[in-house]
């Protein structure tokens, strides 16, 4: 079978040149598959739909690189779902082992791929948003959604206007 591995950020240009016969998928969502629940993030990306003006939204990293101009977690991300959802969004951020007890301030939770992490730890994280009522999705699954692209929690591929 083939099949193309893009980063999630480049999502949308993938997306037009690769033919819709090719499964599309991304390193973020293989890794969701691996580690995370790709069932629970596709939920969570769904919530975007749900936001509300003044909303939290809590993008946590696993890891704690240097962060660079246009950061993917600080920057992109929050102008995507700002852009998606068309609401004025409040943001925070957490990174390493830093993640909050108390989920229940936040609307959503978009969490990084986890790479950096156990499977152990990014399953924890899960479970906390799970037992808290608060959505969780990580960077792939939420980036797919905000450029129109649906991920299956089955396959790991997205679905993209087109595909057979």
């Amino acid at each position: 079978m083939k099949f193309v591995i893009t980063d999630s950020q480049a999502f949308k240009a993938v997306a037009a040149v690769v033919p819709p016969e090719i499964p599309l998928t991304s390193f973020s969502i293989v890794f969701a598959r691996a580690k995370g629940d790709l069932a629970a993030y596709c939920a969570g990306a769904a919530a975007l739909a749900t936001l509300k003006d003044g909303d939290r939204v809590l993008i946590s990293e696993g890891c704690t690189h240097h962060r660079q101009c246009n950061d993917i977690g600080t920057v992109k991300l929050p102008k995507w779902i700002m852009a998606k959802t068309g609401k004025k969004l409040t943001f925070e951020w957490t990174s390493g082992n830093s993640f909050p007890e108390d989920l229940s301030p936040y609307a959503l939770v978009v969490h990084c791929g986890g790479c950096m992490l156990t499977r152990r730890a990014v399953q924890a994280r899960i479970a906390r948003c799970r037992a808290a009522g608060v959505p969780i999705t990580n960077y792939g699954v939420c980036i797919a959604a905000c450029n129109g692209i649906t991920a299956s929690p089955d396959t790991c591929m997205v679905a993209r206007a087109g595909a057979t």
